[in-house]
């Protein structure tokens, strides 16, 4: 199985939701997905808007 299809499989949430549950500012989230501090979050060109695969963790120092 290619890593293509791998991620295709594999739970997501929007960035937007999971910032929202979580009490974090959304443009605080997004800023952080963009600098790579939020480990799995990609950005889809189908949905246009940042994803977060499951488990997420926030790298921070």
């Amino acid at each position: 199985m290619n890593r293509n299809n791998e991620t295709r499989c594999r739970r997501f949430v929007l960035a937007r939701n999971f910032a929202e549950s979580h009490g974090i500012r959304i443009d605080r989230f997004i800023h952080y997905c963009e600098t790579g501090r939020v480990s799995g979050a990609r950005f889809d060109k189908v949905l246009w808007q940042w994803v977060v695969y499951l488990p997420v963790k926030l790298l921070s120092r």
